[in-house]
Order: C-alpha cells, then structure tokens, then sequence
C-alpha cells in the first residue's frame, strides 16, 4: 500500500502546533509516527508552548508599534501675557551683557547680580513715581522694584550698582505705559511705550532728553532670559550703542 506525503512549511507547522490541543491529536496515524513530527526531531523552539509564546511576544510588539508615542511639547512664551511675563521675571538672575559701542567702535562685557522683587502698593517709592507723571497708582497693573550690581571689563575695579522701580500700565490688553524711577539710559524718572508680542517677546521704547532706547526682552526657557537694547540717538536716526544680554535664574538664592 502506497502512503502519500505530506509536505509543511515551518509556519504551517508551527500554526498547527498552536491550535491543536496536543501535537498529535489530529494528526492522521499514518503522520503521527513519523519522523518529521518526532519529539526528537523537533526543535525546542517548534514545540507548542514555545510557539504560543513566540506568537504572543509577535503580537505584544506590534501593538506596541502600532500605538501613538506622544512627544513631550517644548516650553514656549508664546502667547504670554504682560501679567506672566512680570510675575515669571520676579527672582534672582545672574547677567552676562556685551555691549558694542559703535560711536567708539569699542567692545564692553558687563557682569552683574541683579535681583527682581515686587513692590507693595504703599511703597513710597512707587507713589511718588505714580504721582510724578499723573498716574493712578490704583489702577497700575503690576510694579516691580530691579536692583542690579556688577562690573565691566573696562574697569575691574568699579563697582555698577543701582536700583531703579517699575510701574505697569495698560492701555490696552497687549500694550501700554511703562514708569521708570531711574532710566536706562539717563539716570532720570523716565516713561516708556510698551506692547507684547505674540510670540511673548516684551518690546519697550523710552525717549529721553538727549537719547532714545529700544528693548526687547524673552523668556528662551522658564529659566533664561533675553534682553537685546539699542540705544539711538533723540530722533531715532543713529545707533550709538547695542548690547545683548543673557540673564540665568539664581535658584542658590
């Protein structure tokens, strides 16, 4: 009597395997005592558990690929209000500032401490600014008092120390009036125009008797900031100065 063969790729194999209940049950007799389905034969790897187990690690690893891996998002100050871009600038920071001075071609770096605190409404300081220029104090947005110290490379042995209080106003949302104590660039009480940007870039431009200034000022990170000023002359027609800042939270203080 002549016995037909019956030829299984591995994978067949291997499919068999794992649904039949036991690795020869249904089997026809004239496969089951064959040599190609011998225990002896058959690779720890064919057998029944090791094949359910292959199976399931497979399909484990495809859902795993298949799932959506969320990124994490990167911080950004867009769309940060005035109020945020105050409350998040109160601390301690650690200045580094080049200043090119482009009237004498000269080159400055600037390190200083500065330290940012808010300022109480019956601060006598912040009155007496509010009513310098009409403003009622009542109605400021926020105020803030800087007091910075450092030294130039120009002069190692000078000490730069000031302090200096300032008074938000709105105008509207994302523009306004800014009260200085001290100018930036004429250490006199001084008024500037400012407006938020979009991308929570704060931009200030302040005139003043003899100059004029324009900064701008970011948050890159939680963290750091970034102050970029120019300074112009009265009309505006001639830079005289430019400066870059990077200024990094103190959190030792």
């Amino acid at each position: 009597m002549r016995h037909s063969v019956l030829i299984l790729s591995p994978s067949v194999l291997l499919l068999l395997l794992d649904v039949l209940p036991s690795s020869h049950a249904f089997l026809p007799s004239s496969l089951s005592g064959s040599a190609l389905f011998a225990p002896s034969r058959l690779s720890s790897s064919c057998s029944t558990a090791g094949a359910r187990k292959s199976w399931s690690s497979s399909r484990n690893l495809a859902l795993r690929m298949e799932s959506p891996v969320e990124e994490a998002k990167a911080w950004t100050a867009a769309g940060m209000s005035v109020e945020e871009f105050f409350e998040r600038s109160v601390g301690s920071w650690r200045s580094l500032r080049s200043s090119h001075n482009i009237a004498f071609a000269q080159l400055e770096e600037v390190n200083s401490d500065i330290d940012i605190t808010q300022v109480a409404a019956d601060d006598s300081e912040f009155l007496d600014i509010c009513k310098t220029y009409n403003f009622e104090p009542e109605k400021a947005c926020s105020s803030i008092r800087m007091s910075w110290e450092g030294s130039s490379d120009w002069d190692e042995n000078e000490v730069i120390k000031g302090s200096t209080v300032l008074v938000l106003y709105k105008d509207e949302e994302r523009k306004g009036k800014l009260l200085r104590s001290v100018g930036y660039t004429e250490t006199i009480p001084a008024v500037g125009e400012w407006t938020m940007q979009e991308d929570g870039t704060f931009v200030l431009h302040t005139f003043y008797d003899r100059a004029a200034a324009e900064e701008r000022i970011w948050f890159a990170t939680p963290d750091l900031r970034m102050r970029c000023s120019i300074i112009k002359t009265q009309h505006g027609k001639g830079v005289l100065t430019a400066s870059l800042s990077t200024e990094v939270r103190d959190k030792s203080k």
